[in-house]
């Protein structure tokens, strides 16, 4: 319910770990839960600009705006080649 909040307290020394977790729990929670939770993963790793693991939960969650926003946001050509492998 209050997942929104992690998005302001989440910080670079704690966001790859609280994603693993969201991630990991995303697995075992309920219909609309899992997406919702993989949908703050992916803001979090947008925030922090770790764009394959956001590209990854896209993908995943079969959200073309949100791939979209990630081709857009990434500014390194190789990385982006890269990202038509995924």
């Amino acid at each position: 319910e209050d997942l929104d909040l992690l998005l302001e307290h989440v910080d670079k020394t704690n966001f790859k770990r609280t994603c693993n977790y969201l991630t990991s729990a995303a697995k075992y929670l309920p219909g609309p839960d899992d997406m919702l939770v993989l949908d703050i993963s992916y803001m979090i790793y947008m925030k922090f600009e770790e764009y394959p693991n956001a590209l990854q939960i896209a993908l995943f969650l079969d959200n073309t705006q949100y791939i979209k926003q990630v081709f857009t946001s990434c500014t390194d050509l190789l990385r982006k080649k890269q990202f038509c492998y995924m």
